[in-house]
């Protein structure tokens, strides 16, 4: 599924022994997705999203996660994604896709 669509497809090869790329290098993109359902310890939660990248998203949310603890995250009109915390700090939480996903 493509963007044009309303979606994220996952990328068909991602590589678990290939070098992290640098976080901060990948571009942000807002707009893309204005909300998302998050799965937090047994509850669904629908999440502003602030932006996107294809390794990770950047949330608002009241919750208080934990350092490197699962999450899934579900955008509008595609598949749920497993994700970790990356951080959080006053409201906002950067998560992690499980696996790189492609913006189009």
């Amino acid at each position: 599924m493509d963007f044009q669509a309303g979606g994220f497809e996952a990328a068909s090869e991602v590589s678990a022994y290939s070098a992290p790329a640098e976080r901060r290098s990948e571009p942000r993109h807002e707009g893309l997705a204005e909300a998302a359902m998050l799965s937090f310890r047994g509850e669904t939660l629908r999440v502003p999203v602030i932006n996107i990248s294809s390794r990770g998203t950047l949330i608002e949310s009241d919750i208080a996660p934990r350092l490197g603890e699962s999450v899934v995250i579900r955008f509008d009109g595609c598949s749920p994604m497993h994700a970790f915390v990356r951080w959080w700090r006053d409201g906002r939480i950067g998560l992690n896709f499980g696996g790189e996903i492609i913006l189009g």
